[in-house]
């Protein structure tokens, strides 16, 4: 059982996290006239800018879901097998769901999937 005081900091480290993503929201206006290069450059900044919020998007989702377990009180108990997950490995990742003997297997059956 993950005691009160680390989950509060957890939550506390989530939240600002969140707070600080949001704040580095990318969205950036794009000149792509001008010649070849300038398309060219245009087109790559387009890419990375785009890339760059799909992440931020990415991680946001997961922060939003542990901060959704923190509240249901499910934080900290396996997703999959329901023991609890180790509290140093939720200080290190908050974001996971699963205890690592469940993070491995799901691991092995993902690339038992993609191989198959």
């Amino acid at each position: 059982m993950i005691k009160k005081a680390v989950i509060e900091k957890i939550k506390k480290n989530l939240q600002n996290e969140k707070a600080e993503l949001m704040a580095k929201s990318y969205s950036a206006e794009v000149d792509i006239d001008g010649d070849d290069t300038d398309k060219i450059q245009g087109n790559i900044i387009a890419t990375v800018t785009q890339t760059i919020s799909s992440r931020f998007n990415q991680k946001i989702l997961k922060i939003d879901n542990a901060l959704k377990r923190i509240e249901d009180k499910t934080f900290g108990a396996c997703e999959e097998c329901g023991e609890d997950i180790a509290e140093k490995r939720l200080e290190v990742n908050p974001y996971s769901g699963n205890c690592i003997s469940c993070a491995e297997q799901l691991e092995m059956d993902e690339k038992q999937r993609k191989y198959s």
